[in-house]
């Protein structure tokens, strides 16, 4: 193991094999936060805010130390997350753990102090999912970016690796080991967070002091077990039983969600009803990747809502839809095995399903997976991916701006005839005259 000796060839040595094996940018910074090798240029070609530009101005405050609230020094510690020194200076040098950070545009850096050096090696920016379309708009304008400072942001975002949350853990871990020759658990990495160790609730509150007030007043939250009925009719599909258990909550046994703002509260109340409701639809045989779409949609809807009635109308009308589709996907029932291969083919549709790959992902051999699956559908498993495609075709076919060609492409049709002809078959139309009816 290359364990940290001081040697630059040996820094070096471990920037350029955290590049090689993850493909993300690394940058050697001296006591002076300049840099000695930086791989990857994308860390230095930041867009700039306010006549800024580069590596987070964050970024480069962690390299070293940090001001604490009375403005004393604050420096890693190999045991724990921040320690300041009882004479306000900076701790003693020490093997950091690395400092996950992450910036309020989504970036992802790894800092490792280098013990006895003052320097530091900060891996990053990444990004843990893509910002890209729709997602990156509504962030820059968070950050109120300007328009014409968007495009910019767009390929900068763009430029940067993709890596997931436990990879870029495994990330950090092998920094910490190649620097120190030391082992590190992913619980120590994230238990060592700083947020972590934030108050959970200012000083002067507390969640004591709430509950004994709520004790005195008998302003009691609902019985769980009445929640979990409720949730449990969704389950179920039965969606005049969640109308009834529904009617049966008092406003006050709802909790307060928010401070600030009474709409706000029933906001957070809306979306984690919904949240719950996306589970139990899944545990009631919903494909979780509708279920999850359909939590999506119904917490966008709510988020732009601007009066506390229209929050209660759209919330029960999302754990009405929940019930509605669990009772209709319930209508045929199948072995945990079809609903598996049904819901692996909703997920890969635009992809090549062989049956073979089917078998493989069920665990059986495929022989056997085709006998059951059309003994527990009716449907031979090729048959039933034609239908569902040519269902997708559909959809799209009334979206604007995608061809019949483009459709054909996507879902896998040969060609355009071949399209025509499986389209004519399960609908009794041309997907030219189905577009037409559809107008």
């Amino acid at each position: 193991m290359a364990k940290l000796t001081g040697n630059d060839d040996n820094i070096q040595y471990i920037c350029k094999l955290i590049y090689e094996a993850y493909r993300v940018p690394v940058l050697w910074l001296n006591e002076g936060a300049v840099p000695r090798l930086a791989l990857a240029q994308a860390a230095l070609e930041r867009p700039s805010i306010q006549g800024t530009g580069g590596l987070p101005v964050e970024v480069m405050e962690l390299v070293h130390v940090r001001r604490g609230a009375q403005g004393g020094s604050i420096s890693l510690d190999s045991d724990g997350p921040l320690r300041e020194a009882a004479d306000g200076t900076a701790a003693p040098a020490a093997p950091s753990l690395p400092h996950l950070h992450t910036t309020g545009f989504l970036e992802s850096f790894i800092i490792l102090r280098l013990p006895g050096t003052g320097g530091a090696i900060v891996t990053g920016p990444a990004l843990n999912a893509p910002v890209t379309g729709d997602n990156a708009a509504s962030l820059l304008r968070d950050h109120n970016i300007p328009p014409g400072q968007q495009a910019s942001w767009l390929e900068y975002y763009g430029s940067l690796p993709v890596i997931s949350r436990k990879r870029w853990y495994h990330a950090a871990l092998l920094l910490y080991t190649l620097v120190t020759g030391q082992a590190l658990s992913v619980t120590k990495l994230l238990l060592a967070a700083d947020t972590l160790t934030e108050p959970l609730h200012p000083a002067d509150d507390s969640p004591d002091l709430d509950l004994s007030y709520r004790r005195e007043h008998t302003w009691l939250h609902h019985d769980p077990m009445q929640e979990r009925e409720m949730f449990r009719h969704i389950t179920n599909g039965d969606k005049a039983g969640l109308l009834r258990t529904h009617a049966s909550f008092a406003e006050e046994s709802y909790g307060r969600l928010s401070r600030k703002s009474e709409l706000r509260s029933k906001k957070n109340l809306a979306v984690s009803s919904i949240t719950l409701a996306t589970r139990a639809a899944i545990e009631g045989g919903l494909f979780w990747e509708i279920a999850y779409t359909l939590s999506d949609f119904h917490i966008q809807h709510i988020e732009e809502l601007r009066d506390i009635p229209a929050v209660d109308r759209a919330m029960l009308a999302a754990l009405c839809d929940f019930a509605d589709q669990v009772a209709g996907s319930r209508s045929a029932r199948h072995s945990r095995i079809s609903d598996r291969c049904r819901n692996y083919i909703y997920n890969h549709l635009y992809e090549e399903l062989p049956l073979s790959r089917l078998a493989q992902y069920a665990g059986l051999n495929a022989s056997y997976l085709s006998q059951l699956f059309k003994k527990e559908t009716g449907t031979a498993i090729s048959d039933y991916i034609q239908q569902q495609r040519i269902e997708e075709a559909k959809r799209l076919i009334e979206l604007p701006g995608i061809t019949l060609s483009d459709i054909a492409t996507r879902l896998h049709f040969n060609d355009q005839s071949y399209f025509t002809k499986v389209f004519k078959k399960y609908t009794g139309l041309t997907p030219r005259q189905f577009k037409q009816h559809s107008k």
